[in-house]
């Protein structure tokens, strides 16, 4: 019962700690926030906020592959309970707090915590390079306008390549994972999780489009414009870990590409505003996971806890 009560407050803290976080973000920046808001419309930023949280839903999808491609089957309703609550770490300055919650939450679901860890590490490696990759082929292909010449983003694209396939993503896993665990991804298992990526990379920069739309007038191509810099961006915040959520660096590389298209000052707000629609959207996913989870752990269709239990027991201890 103390260690319930020690993890039930543990929890709390947690959350009223990203919650600080996140506001402090936004400090002194509210008059511009609701500037932008107001010149955005209500109709657009409920149009953004969807394709954001339907982006978010599907990460949530690939999280929950990357355990499977380790052995570890757990439901839907399970993943997304350690997945999006442990996700709000990432507003916590540094780079280890998703993934400690996410290796704590899932204890709770019979999900070794090194198997855990490993899975986060993936979707990290996944989450990034994916969005490094798809940005660098529109800049090289001239579709994002960067000062960068198109050579170093087929250099950029090329390497995303070489991290991505297959061999180099079971080698990662396998010495994340120990044990003699076997990670099992493929060429199957890289088209979902890149087609996965890339459907998240459309809500994601669908958001900002529609964000950008209602403060300057946009062609349909320039939606391209915009998944290819929200894609680039947030692999730059990601990249800098010691900003939370990549505060800053997001925001600096979305005006820096969206400004040709849109001019700096629509840019600017477009930018502020989607950092806003993204934190409500992660604090609102975690939210609805948390209170859909079941008690207890359920049967799941490949049999629920895997013998990766038994053979990780040691690390969880």
């Amino acid at each position: 019962m103390r260690r319930a009560h020690a993890l039930l407050g543990a929890r709390i803290a947690f959350v009223l700690l990203t919650l600080g976080f996140a506001w402090w973000g936004f400090q002194g920046r509210w008059a511009e926030i609701g500037d932008a808001v107001a010149r955005i419309g209500t109709t657009r930023l409920l149009a953004a906020s969807l394709l954001t949280s339907i982006g978010l839903g599907l990460t949530g999808l690939l999280w929950r592959r990357l355990l499977g491609a380790l052995g570890i089957g757990v439901g839907v309703r399970e993943a997304g309970a350690v997945f999006f609550v442990g996700q709000l770490g990432k507003y916590v300055p540094g780079s280890v707090w998703s993934f400690a919650v996410q290796a704590q939450l899932g204890r709770r679901y019979r999900v070794p915590v090194r198997s855990s860890i490993t899975a986060s590490s993936l979707f990290l490696l996944v989450h990034t390079f994916t969005g490094v990759l798809l940005g660098s082929m529109l800049a090289a292909g001239g579709v994002v306008a960067t000062p960068i010449p198109a050579g170093w983003w087929v250099l950029a694209a090329l390497g995303s390549v070489a991290v991505l396939c297959p061999p180099s993503i079971r080698m990662i896993g396998d010495r994340l994972s120990g044990q003699g665990v076997a990670t099992v991804f493929g060429a199957s298992e890289l088209g979902v999780s890149c087609g996965l990526m890339l459907a998240v990379w459309t809500c994601y920069g669908g958001g900002l489009a529609v964000l950008l739309g209602g403060m300057a007038p946009l062609d349909p191509a320039d939606l391209l414009v915009a998944i290819g810099a929200f894609a680039l961006a947030h692999a730059a915040g990601v990249l800098l870990v010691i900003a939370p959520a990549g505060l800053g660096a997001r925001e600096g590389v979305l005006i820096a590409l969206l400004s040709p298209v849109a001019g700096l000052g629509p840019a600017a707000a477009a930018a502020l505003v989607s950092r806003v629609v993204h934190a409500v959207a992660d604090f609102a996913m975690a939210g609805i996971a948390r209170l859909a989870a079941p008690s207890r752990p359920r049967p799941t269709a490949s049999g629920g806890s895997t013998l990766l239990d038994e053979s990780h027991r040691a690390v969880d201890a």
